[in-house]
This record gives structure tokens, sequence and C-alpha cells, in this order.
């Protein structure tokens, strides 16, 4: 069996050294067409970085990499170009004045490799002045790849000012990519997000965007039949090791990896998570674990709009969302960065075409509501997913005594940030998404209304053939064991329970206080 290349993401590395390697160059020799200008979203560790190496490769000529490839005997091998490959990731960007000296340093990097002197000192001068040169001494056009284009901005993100300073000083730097279109052979820039045209890409009108372009949605990540034939021995190996069939492991496999979308149809496994999988022979969060954005947990606890991740009618209509800085909305901040997919697509002609968005897999939504409920918890050594396993049971058995245990047991958890000088509808929309989280986690799919930041929210949750439908309280003054057993007779008052009475049905009336909850949980009388 070949070597699995876990955190490997050099094309000439893998080969050379024998590596497994999913070929993704008939993508490549589809999408390479002079003068061409392309842009790429994926979410982080899904192989955007092996893709620009890969181009690297291929358009200095390197043949010998390319054996037994798909493009290997289509490719015009007696055209070798000078490649920039810029990759932002290695930058020093945390003022303005670190990224515009990284910059610098970077064209000047550039300019010593390519053995041209630079003239000019401002940095958009220099960078075109570079091109320039190469194009001329060379006899070639320039191709440049740029990874990573907007982390720079990602990861200032919080800071809305450095953020906007960044944002301005990389469109300007891009831009020259438009002004010096005819000295380009081919441009190729990936990253996490998709800003708006009025922001980073304005400077880059001329990019064809290939995040949601149906012949390009298997680019980066594995299929179904990637991994079934091409990690076939891996899969013998774990399943024998673990005494499970292959068929069997195929299904776990699917349940925790698979679902990631670009176009509703081609279904995709995160490259990480397979290879770290297959590599430690058990399953875990690898792919959330390689690093959570910070932001993204900011922006759960600071914003009320996340209840947007309870809404099982997530869509969006047109093109790919694109970031807008001082209105970042949390819909787009998910589906960019990889926590939220396309589940499906509706296309109709005359018609802008609409994508239903969901949690791509287990992996995900197991990783993304454990974040949230450790982001609302000063305890650290809560077991999340121990004391996740006591409310089910607690549930399923309509056990009030260990139920109101549990509840103790979490709120003793939750952190001043819910309490104190935090704005009273804050405070609520908090509980209302930490509740919520605990069911997510415990495997429930909400099928009722989403939660409001008004007092008060109903929720029907779904696991197998048991249904709950919740009522959710909340008051710093009011009796809680009264509010508790008021939800539970609004929910018989409006017969929230009535499309579900085919089903096991249990009701669920909760009361949240300062740093206090009481609960009461009853089968459905009839």
């Amino acid at each position: 069996m070949k070597d699995l290349p876990t955190d490997i993401g050099t094309f000439s590395t893998i080969i050379e050294n024998n590596y497994l390697y999913v070929d993704k160059t008939e993508y490549i020799y589809n999408m390479a067409k002079p003068g061409k200008k392309y842009f790429l979203s994926r979410p982080r560790r899904f192989g955007k970085s092996l893709l620009v190496s890969t181009l690297e490769e291929l358009y200095k000529g390197n043949k010998k990499l390319f054996k037994d490839l798909y493009i290997y005997d289509k490719w015009d091998w007696s055209k070798k170009f000078p490649v920039l490959h810029l990759d932002m990731s290695d930058l020093e960007y945390y003022s303005i004045d670190q990224l515009k000296l990284s910059l610098h340093e970077l064209v000047d990097m550039f300019a010593l490799r390519f053995s041209v002197n630079l003239n000019n000192k401002t940095l958009k001068l220099k960078f075109s002045e570079l091109l320039m040169q190469i194009y001329s001494d060379y006899g070639q056009k320039v191709v440049v790849l740029i990874d990573e284009y907007d982390k720079a901005i990602l990861d200032n993100i919080a800071d809305s000012d450095l953020a906007e300073e960044i944002r301005k000083e990389l469109n300007n730097f891009y831009g020259v990519l438009k002004s010096s279109d005819k000295l380009l052979e081919f441009v190729f820039l990936t990253g996490v997000s998709k800003f708006s045209k009025t922001s980073i890409f304005s400077g880059l009108n001329n990019l064809t965007d290939l995040t949601l372009n149906q012949n390009f949605s298997c680019i980066c990540g594995y299929t179904q039949e990637d991994l079934e034939t091409i990690f076939k021995d891996y899969l013998v190996n774990f399943s024998k090791d673990n005494n499970i069939s292959c068929d069997e492991l195929l299904v776990l496999i699917k349940d925790w990896y698979d679902g990631y979308s670009w176009d509703g149809s081609n279904r995709l496994y995160n490259p990480y998570s397979i290879l770290s999988l297959f590599t430690k022979g058990e399953f875990g969060n690898f792919w959330f674990e390689s690093g959570t954005p910070s932001f993204l947990m900011d922006f759960v606890r600071n914003n009320k709009s996340t209840n947007i991740l309870f809404d099982k009618n997530m869509s969006f209509s047109g093109d790919f969302p694109t970031f807008i800085l001082d209105k970042l909305d949390f819909k787009t901040l998910l589906l960019q960065t990889g926590y939220l997919t396309i589940r499906e697509k509706y296309a109709k002609p005359g018609r802008l075409t609409n994508y239903k968005l969901a949690i791509p897999n287990k992996e995900v939504n197991d990783s993304l509501y454990n974040s949230i409920i450790e982001e609302f918890s000063d305890d650290d050594s809560l077991d999340v997913f121990q004391l996740a396993n006591m409310f089910l049971k607690a549930i399923k058995s309509c056990d009030n005594k260990n139920l109101q245990i549990v509840f103790d047991n979490l709120i003793c958890s939750v952190p001043s940030i819910l309490f104190g000088k935090v704005k009273k509808d804050m405070r609520e929309s908090n509980f209302h998404i930490w509740f919520l989280s605990w069911f997510k986690l415990m495997g429930f799919f909400v099928i009722g209304e989403t939660p409001t930041s008004d007092g008060y929210m109903d929720a029907v949750l779904k696991k197998d053939n048991l249904i709950i439908v919740c009522e959710i309280k909340y008051s710093l003054d009011k009796d809680l064991n009264n509010l508790a057993q008021n939800a539970i007779n609004q929910i018989y008052n409006n017969k929230y329970y009535s499309p579900y009475t085919d089903c096991d049905v249990v009701l669920l009336g909760a009361a949240f206080g300062d740093r206090e909850v009481k609960s009461i949980i009853e089968p459905l009388k009839q």
C-alpha cells in the first residue's frame, strides 16, 4: 500500500515519494486555458494548496511528475512558463505595516528568484514591474497562482478596522493582475471566502468563479468512487482490525465524513478527515479539531442571528453568497467556511437557481454544536458527550428528577457572559442557542419553528420515532416552576403536538432564570 500524504500539500513531494494521490488532472486540463483567470472557494483542509501546487508543476513543465496521470499525454510539454506561486498564509499580517512589509518582501523574493532588478518603490508599481520584467526577460507570459488569498482578512475579521485596511491593501495588490492582463498566461486564486465585488474583488472583476460550477464541483475532495477504489486496501485493513464488514464500515464513514457538495448532486469527503481516519485507525472530529476559526465562535456568542443554525429551510439563490465586512451574515459565514453545504439544487429556466443548505455530516454537526456548548461553558472538566447521553436518557424515560439534575449540572457550567451586563435579549438568544445545541448534539432534528429572541420559543425535535415538543420560557423575576408548568400548558392549549400524534410524543417545558433552570417533561396525554 502507498503511504498516506496526511499534512502534505506539495504535489512534487507526494509523487516523488510515492504517496497515495487522487488524480485531479482531468479537471485541471479542462480548466487550463490561455489568458483565463479563475477563482475557487473551498473550506480549509480541502485540498486547495495541493491543487495550486499541481498547477505550479504543470506550468513549469515538470513532465515526469505526471506520468500515469490523466493529463500526461494531453499537455503540451514543449511550453514552460515562469510561475509566481504566492502562498498568502506565509505572510505577516497582524498590522497593516506588517502586511505591507511582507508583500514587499514577497515581490523582492520573486525578483531575486527570476534575476530581475526592480526600480519602483511603491508596492503596486513594484508588483507590476515584476510581471513586466519577467515577461520581457523570459519571453513567456507569466502564470500567477495565489493560495489563501483571503487569510489575512479572515484572521483579523474580529477587528473590523484592521480587516478593512487589509482589504484595501490587498485590493490594490491583486488589482495589478487586471491591469497586467497582456502579460499573463493563467491566473488562479483560492481561498475560503468570497468577498463582494465592491470589496476585494473590485480590482479583479474579470475572474471566472468556479465555486458552484458543476463541471468542477469535484476538483477538490474525494468522491465515493475514490474512497472505494483508491483507498480499498485501507478499507479492508480497517474492517479487519475492527471486526466489521467493509459495507458496514462504508456506511459509518459516509455518515461521519461524506456530504460536502457545491452542485447539489456530487457528494464529497474532506481529504484531511479521510486521510486522518486511515492514518489513526479510528473515527474522530479531525477537520474541526485542526483549527476552528475563532471569529466563528465570536459571532455565535455576540449575534442573535445565529438562530439560523436551527432553520431547516436554509437556502440562497443566484451566485455564491459573498462577504461584506461591515455586514457579516452568519449563513454566508457558515457556508464559506464549510459548516454548511449545498444539499439540493433547484434550477428552472428564467429563474435564479435556488440552493438548499444543510450541515454536511456527523463530524461537522457534532463538532459545531459541541464547540458552541463549550463556548457557553467555563468548566474545562465538562464532559459534553457524557452529559448529552444523560440528557437523552432522562428525556426518553420522562425522568423529571434526573433531567433536573442534568439541567442543574449544565447551568452551573454557564459562564458569567450570559448574565450580568449582557443585554436581556442577547441573554435569551444565547440560552436558546445553548439549549438547542444540546439537542442537536444528541442527534435530534429540528422540525418545528426556529427560535426567536422576544421571550418565547417553540421547537419540535425529532429523533427516530421520538418527538419532543418544547416550549422555553425566560425570566429574571418570575417563579420558574410556574413558568415551566405554563410552558406545558401552552403546548396543550395551542395543540403544538397535533401534527405528530402518530409518533412517540413527549412534552418539555423549561424556564430559565438568573443561573437557574426548572424543567418538566411528560408523555403526551390525550
